[in-house]
This record gives structure tokens, C-alpha cells and sequence, in this order.
């Protein structure tokens, strides 16, 4: 029988059966049912119009649940349009129930699909358009070759669509992908191209939850190897390194290089003795390494051979620990981490001391801490003593100012870089400062200066808690405490869109603002004595300071806060006859009286004219704070501080 002889038959059926029920014989079974369930359901058989539709909420929940299933398939349906577009194809993607999540048409295809609404958020199942390639699909779980006439809604009859199931592992179908088009006797070929698709993409899936499987392997078993009491080095009997837990790269010091896949004589420092030679299957060479006991101060503890196929080691496990008397070499290179603690933020003034009791509550636990604070507070002493009164003292402490690195290098840094990345790339890659920091404490810097891209990155990292080094695609877990810093009005820059809001909360657990040299001048003279004493190498007893110098001193603004002071210090140190500090050698810009009675002056002038606006703008506002700082461009915190300072009563 002709095509069109068996397709005039099928539609004078379907005539027979919606109009008189009288049940069909030329079609196929699972369509005569597909038909008696869309008249129990009431579909209109002469219609064909989607009316379900996905509420905007709706539809986003179903494409975030398939957010990942759709990024596979994407490319392969970006693919088969353009091979087919130019025939008058369409290329749609549904989820499992039949609801459009994705098309792929020309602007004439569209208005066409408008009237039956074959659009992204339509649901295009039988309850809704009757029998079609995606209800069969739905229905049967396998793939439908292209159908025209087999529809139930005669608005549909015109129209040609095949569909394939899209399955899972598990074999659970997840997505549904079709080709549509306005006249009834497609090319059948598509229908190949559409099940080759299908191939790739379960292939693909298959291959992505192996990794996954792998990789939640690999984590369990990192998160046992750190945490395990002794410091364990793995070696292959080629001599490299395949895996190194936290302590013994602590007992190594090797947290600033990437030690994987490196030659043992490389991160030891010296060529291992080999004890004992054979021969394995594969003809290699295989031996067991002695760490010398006289050596950078560690000694082996054990060796474990890790046995392979017949016996045959490949590799050796050694416990290794720290020789007595041996010091901590990361202590000794950096000189902060163990010796900062709170009590040596120098002050006993009712701000400061507040502040000290804030940060020691945060050096209890592992949420991040946003310390703001002007340039020269102290911010980076803050930092370290909240990380030495914490449970991760034994672990780094990386500090890095954003500031301060180039913008097209601020990447490797934080996360580090594979080898042959980019030119003059280390051997072996490099591990980034996340990656150093893991376990302990990562101290941002100058954060705000972090450029904006950087900060989608950074979010990601503290959302996952991996990271992934450039040249990379394998993602590497860790674990960092994170506290940032920054002389700038975080909130205002959120405001302009100079910082990201979501990072903002992120890091925004535990906020601390140290108060200004200016704000804490009862601190001056404790500050003052601690410098000299820190920098003569004598006992502060031994000097004698002028009474007007420590006046001077206390009525100065300090706009370079603690740090000013400091350097003052040392200048008058340096200067000082027979043990005693002068006054006559005070920098010009401290001591002059014209300039600081008239820098005062125009300080108290330009105070009075901001409290001024602000008492402007809240009257105008009737007291609304919200609406005030909105007018002055301020966020709320600002201007309740800028209350504060000003002794303004609402």
C-alpha cells in the first residue's frame, strides 16, 4: 500500500473512532491505546493546542534539576540544527514528563509552533496535545520514528515529529530529544542522526558518573590519609612522590611546592639510597628508599611495601616523623605564625580591648571573618593571632595582598597552575595559595582589590571547597579558614557593584573593625614605649623621652595609624643623643604648629560640614535611615557610624 493510500486510511479511522468509536484496525497497537486513553482524558481530537504551561517558577526549578543533563546534550542538538535548519527542522529538548525545556528553530518555524504553543515552558504530553512522538516516548521508554498522521489531534496530523529517550545510568529516563517539522514525510535519516545522539550522550553521562564515583573515592580517601596521627609519604619504584598527607608535608616543609609526581631527590634534597634491587614483570626496576636519619631532621619510622599483581611492590608507604630538637621550619622562615598572639596587640584602651575580646571569640571556630579597619591599624596582626589562638595553628597561615600581584598572575596564585601552562612555567606545575593554606588559614589582603572575575571564582571555592588549577580540569579539594581585610567601606563598594554581594555574605560571618589611631589615642604612649623598646635592642628604661614629644604625639591625627607611629619611632631612634628623645627631631609636618593648628582647623571645619548635610538629610526624611543614607549615596552601616562619630540622636 502506498504512503498516501495507508495515511488516508489512518486518518479515516481516527475519523471512525472519535466520531462513532468505532475502534481502528489498520494501526498499531500501542497507538490504539495511546487514542482510547486520550478520549477518557477528553482531549479535544480536532484541536492540538498545548494550554498547560509552566508558571516562570515552575520552569526554572525543572531547568535547574536538569541544569547538567542539558549542558551535555546542548552542543549535540546545536550540532543537528545547523545540519538540518535549512529543511525546515526544528530541534526541541523536554524533560521526562514531557515539558519543553529547549528549541532550536528559525523565526518562521517559531510562528508556527506559536499556534500550537510548542514553546520552552509548554508541556507537550498526552494529557495535554494527545498522541504524539513524545507521548510514546514517555509512555513506551523507547524511541519513536518520525509520526504524522498516528496523532490523535487532527491540528497535529499536518505536522511530522520523532522523539528518543534520554536514560541514565540507572536506566531512568531523564530528558526527551525530538526533531519537528511542518510537512508529513520527513527524511528518515534524521531519525539515525537522533539515535547516534542518543549513543553519545548516554555514553557521555556513563562516563561523567564514573568520575564522579572516582572522585568522592579519591575525597574520602584524602580526608582519611590528612587526618590519620602520623605523616605518611608514598613513593613508586620509579623514585616519585605519588602522595603525601598534610603532616609530613609540614615536617618536610614543603607546603610551597607542588611535590606530586616529582622526583623524591627533588623534595628530599638528596638521592635516596636504594637498598634493595629486583625485577619486575613489566621490567622495571624496582627498590625501597631509605631516608637518611641525618637529613633535613626527620627519620623513617617504617616502610610499607604496597603490594601489586603477584606479590610485586609498587610502591612504599613511609612513616616519617620529626628528629628531637628539630624546629619548625615554617615558623622559623616566616616568623609570624607562632609568634603573633593577642597579646601582642599593644593597647588598654576601651576600644581596642573590645575588639581583642570580639576576635578572640572568632579564634574559636573556622567562619570566615571580613576585619575592616584604615591602612596601618594592624589588620594583618589581627589576622594571625585569631589564626594562632585557633584549633589550625598547626597548620599554615598563607597571607596574600590582592593589591599587590598583578591582575593576569592573581590566578596561579590562589589556585596554582599545571605544567606548561604558559611560558616559563615551573617543572611540574605549582600548588596556589588555597592549596598551601589547606587545613589552616588563607589571609586576603586588600580584598576589595580583588578583580571582579577573580571574585566568581573565589565564590565558587568557597561554595565547593575545591579548587581547579589553570591549565587543569581536575578539581582538587581544600580546606581553608578565610579572613579578609580591607581599608575601604566594603558595603559602599557592594553598593556601587565594585564587589560582589553574594561573596560579600559569604565571608561576612564574623565582621571586625579595628578602630583608628586617632580613635584609641589613650593607646599612644603603651604603642610609642613597645617600638622603642622593639627597635633600640635595649630595655626601654635606658631612654628618656621629652614630655612635649609624647604631647605632640598624643594631639597628632596619625592618619598613617599604627604604623605611622612606628616609623616615627624608629626616626626619633635613630636620631636620639645620650639615650634621650627630642623634640627637635620630629618630622617637619608633626612639630610645625601653623600646620597642624591649621590642619586641625580645616579637619574640625569639613567635620562640621558633614554632620551639617547629614542632620540636612534626615530631617528631609523625617528620620528615615534607609531613605538618608540613600540620599547621600552611604550604606547604613556607614552612615550609622558617621551617627556615632557625630553624636548624632536621631
Amino acid at each position: 500500500m502506498s504512503l498516501a493510500k495507508n495515511s488516508m486510511l489512518i486518518i479515516d479511522e481516527w475519523r471512525m473512532f472519535v466520531e462513532h468509536g468505532k475502534k481502528p484496525k489498520c494501526i498499531r497497537p500501542e497507538i490504539l491505546k495511546s487514542w482510547e486513553r486520550c478520549k477518557e482524558l477528553q482531549i479535544d481530537p480536532y484541536g492540538g493546542k498545548s494550554n498547560i504551561i509552566l508558571t516562570k517558577d515552575e520552569l526554572n526549578k525543572k531547568l535547574g534539576k536538569n541544569a547538567i543533563f542539558i549542558d551535555i546534550v546542548k552542543p549535540f542538538m546545536d550540532m543537528l540544527y545547523q545540519y538540518i535548519k535549512s529543511a525546515g527542522y526544528s530541534v526541541f529538548l523536554t524533560d521526562n514528563e514531557g515539558n519543553i525545556l529547549c528549541v532550536l528553530a528559525n523565526t518562521e518555524e517559531l510562528k508556527l509552533a506559536k499556534e500550537f504553543n510548542f514553546i520552552v515552558g509548554a508541556s507537550w504530553g498526552e494529557q495535554a496535545v494527545g498522541t504524539t512522538a513524545v507521548s510514546m516516548v514517555i509512555d513506551e521508554g523507547i524511541p519513536v520514528s518520525f509520526m504524522s498522521e498516528e496523532k490523535y489531534c487532527f491540528g497535529l496530523k499536518t505536522k511530522a515529529c520523532t522523539a528518543i529517550p534520554i536514560k541514565n545510568n540507572q536506566d531512568e529516563m531523564i530528558l526527551i530529544l525530538g526533531v519537528a517539522t511542518d510537512f508529513p514525510n520527513p527524511n528518515r535519516q534524521i531519525f539515525g542522526m537522533l539515535l547516534a545522539i542518543k549513543i553519545a550522550v548516554e555514553n557521555m553521562l556513563r562516563m561523567q558518573n564514573t568520575t564522579e564515583e572516582l572522585s568522592i573515592i579519591n575525597q574520602n580517601y584524602k580526608k582519611i590519609f590528612d587526618s590519620i596521627s602520623d605523616a605518611v609519604i608514598v613513593v613508586d619504584n620509579r623514585g616519585f612522590v605519588k602522595d603525601i598527607n598534610s603532616k609530613a608535608k609540614k615536617i618536610l616543609s614543603v607546603d610551597c611546592v607542588n611535590v606530586i609526581d616529582r622526583n623524591i631527590e627533588e623534595v628530599m634534597g638528596f638521592c635516596p639510597t636504594i637498598l634493595e634491587k629486583g625485577q619486575g614483570i613489566d621490567g622495571n626496576k624496582k627498590f625501597i628508599i631509605d631516608f637518611k636519619k641525618e637529613k633535613l631532621g626527620y627519620s623513617v619510622r617504617k616502610v610499607i611495601p604496597i603490594l601489586g599483581r603477584d606479590n610485586i611492590a609498587n610502591g612504599y608507604a613511609s612513616i616519617i616523623e620529626k628528629a628531637k630538637g628539630q624546629i619548625d621550619k615554617k615558623t622559623e622562615d616566616t616568623g609570624k605564625t607562632k609568634a603573633l598572639s593577642f597579646e601582642n596587640i599593644i593597647g588598654n584602651s576601651k576600644e581596642i580591648k573590645e575588639v581583642i575580646k570580639i576576635a578572640e571569640v572568632a579564634a574559636k571556630n573556622s567562619y570566615n571573618i571580613i576585619i575592616t579597619g584604615e591602612s596601618g591599624v594592624g589588620k594583618d596582626m589581627f589576622a594571625q593571632a585569631i589564626h594562632n589562638a585557633g584549633s589550625r595553628v598547626n597548620a599554615p597561615f598563607i597571607a596574600i595582598n590582592c593589591g599587590a600581584i598583578p591582575e593576569n598572575l592573581i590566578e596561579s596564585e590562589l589556585f596554582g597552575y599545571e605544567e606548561g601552562t604558559f611560558t616559563g612555567a615551573l617543572k611540574g606545575g605549582r600548588q596556589g595559595k588555597f592549596e598551601q593554606a589547606s587545613g589552616g588559614t588563607i589571609f586576603f589582603d586588600e580584598i576589595c582589590e580583588m578583580p571582579k572575575n577573580l571574585q566568581v571564582k573565589l565564590l565558587r571555592v568557597l561554595q565547593e571547597k575545591q579548587i581547579v588549577r589553570v591549565g587543569s580540569s581536575k578539581p582538587v579539594p581544600v580546606d581553608a579558614r578565610i579572613i579578609a581585610a580591607t581599608n575601604k567601606d566594603i558595603e559602599e563598594e557592594v553598593y556601587r557593584g565594585n564587589f560582589r554581594e553574594d561573596l560579600y555574605w559569604r565571608l561576612n560571618v564574623i565582621d571586625i573593625h579595628i578602630p583608628s589611631l586617632a580613635e584609641r589615642k589613650e593607646d599612644i604612649p603603651f604603642l610609642f614605649e613597645h617600638f622603642i623598646e622593639k627597635h633600640s635592642g635595649k630595655q626601654f628604661k635606658e631612654y628618656n623621652t621629652n614630655r612635649k614629644v609624647m604631647e605632640i604625639l598624643k594631639d597628632y591625627s596619625w592618619p598613617g595609624n599604627v604604623r605611622e607611629l612606628e616609623n616615627i619611632a624608629q626616626r626619633l631612634l635613630a636620631f636620639s643623643k645620650n639615650n634621650t628623645i627630642l623634640y627637635e627631631h620630629l618630622p617637619k609636618y608633626i612639630k610645625s604648629k601653623d600646620i597642624k593648628t591649621n590642619s586641625f582647623a580645616q579637619k574640625q571645619s569639613l567635620k562640621g560640614l558633614e554632620k551639617r548635610v547629614i542632620l540636612d538629610a534626615l530631617y528631609e526624611n523625617n528620620g528615615n535611615v534607609t531613605m538618608t543614607a540613600k540620599r547621600l549615596g552611604l550604606s547604613r552601616s556607614t552612615l550609622y557610624n558617621k551617627f556615632k562619630k557625630y553624636n548624632i540622636n536621631r
